[in-house]
């Protein structure tokens, strides 16, 4: 039986768009906060940068898994890009902290649609039987853009300015809007629509499992973003950008490998192997000194937490039937966003009672409890089975 493709053109124009996408928002995030202190923001006001876009990121997104049921990606990705678009075209022109916040509040919840449909029509366009393999391939448009971009955005404002920052991510919206124009959605199918509760709609009660699993192993994500740079200015590690490249190409090299291997033996398996290669990880890079262990740790990170991600990405889905596809999309996504967070936030707070080496090997133990939740729930669905 000849296996259905992954790699239609609609699906090579949707990741496109969603790498574009994912270049033009995450290329301003390092220098936002720079911005916001010239125009003599406070450090509390700078904090609430990422806080306030993650309210209205969260917030949206239940709306949009509702919307979804109604197979309007495609418009909803459009509409999204747009508002991106128009909302990046606005920062240089507001001086004034509260209204910067308050773009800050619209640009969350504009993303947090365009993530959402983007990934809602991924899964439309995936073959059900190739699911984890096609969302495995997915997910790269999100992690390489997301990896290389910073370090775009860091060079455009050295050299040129912010003005220029600005006028690129607006170009790459741009290209982005007309790429989806080349996205055939897939046939409306009508689905009966239940009463929408705001509250249950943020995490879709059938994934809340999936959901707990995602905001736990993404504390070792935000404790990386947080101060992996720091670190490596502390022990002076002179290379400290090896761990993003290395992490984004490994973690890239196994999709195609991890994926079959996830549709083949189910998510239990390879989300537990990726849960100990993500604690060793972390372990290892509490006593980095030098490139060496570096690279050893951004290979294990890749391997662990690269490929746990799009595993229960990949399993949210599956846990509903077709019509609840956006909602689950919207709830790890959210997840994503409230795991960062609370990361953020906590580990903040521990920073300043302990080293950072300690921090790293106190958060690796959140891919230990990931691996225990998930053995737990292979026990538990085995001994179902055979009842």
């Amino acid at each position: 039986m000849k296996k259905q493709k992954i790699f239609t053109p609609s699906f090579l124009f949707l990741f496109i768009s969603n790498f574009l996408i994912f270049i033009g928002f995450e290329m301003l995030l390092p220098i936002l906060p720079a911005y916001l202190l010239s125009i003599n923001a406070s450090s509390i006001q700078v904090g609430l940068v990422t806080t306030i876009f993650t309210i209205g990121a969260i917030l949206i997104r239940p709306f949009v898994g509702y919307y979804l049921i109604d197979n309007k990606g495609k418009s909803l990705a459009i509409g999204a890009g747009m508002t991106l678009l128009i909302v990046t075209m606005l920062y240089p022109f507001l001086n004034i902290i509260w209204l910067f916040l308050l773009l800050r509040f619209f640009h969350g919840a504009a993303w947090g649609v365009s993530t959402t449909a983007n990934s809602t029509m991924a899964v439309d366009l995936i073959p059900k039987a190739r699911l984890g393999e096609g969302m495995g391939y997915f997910s790269i448009s999100t992690t390489v853009g997301a990896i290389i971009a910073p370090s775009i955005g860091i060079l455009i404002y050295n050299t040129f300015s912010f003005q220029i920052l600005i006028y690129s991510s607006v170009i790459l919206s741009l290209l982005a809007i007309v790429a989806l124009q080349f996205v055939s959605s897939s046939t409306p199918v009508k689905y009966e629509k239940q009463s929408f509760r705001f509250v249950e709609a943020i995490f879709e009660k059938d994934v809340r499992f999936q959901a707990l699993l995602t905001v736990i192993t993404t504390l070792g994500f935000g404790a990386i973003i947080t101060f992996l740079v720091l670190y490596g200015e502390q022990k002076d590690i002179k290379h400290i950008f090896l761990f993003f490249l290395i992490n984004a190409t490994v973690s890239t090299l196994l999709r195609p490998f991890t994926g079959k291997w996830f549709d083949k033996n189910g998510p239990w398996s390879i989300i537990i192997v990726s849960a100990i290669l993500g604690f060793l990880s972390l372990v290892v890079l509490s006593y980095t000194t030098d490139n060496l262990m570096l690279i050893i740790a951004a290979i294990l990170f890749g391997a662990g937490y690269g490929t746990m991600m799009p595993c229960l990405q990949t399993w949210t889905v599956q846990k509903v039937d077709e019509a609840k596809s956006g909602a689950a999309n919207a709830t790890f996504l959210s997840s994503f966003d409230v795991g960062v967070g609370i990361s953020a936030f906590v580990l903040g707070i521990l920073a300043e009672w302990m080293s950072l080496e300690m921090i790293f090997r106190l958060v690796s133990l959140s891919f230990i409890i990931v691996g225990i939740l998930v053995s737990t729930d292979f026990i538990s669905n085995k001994k179902n089975k055979l009842e």
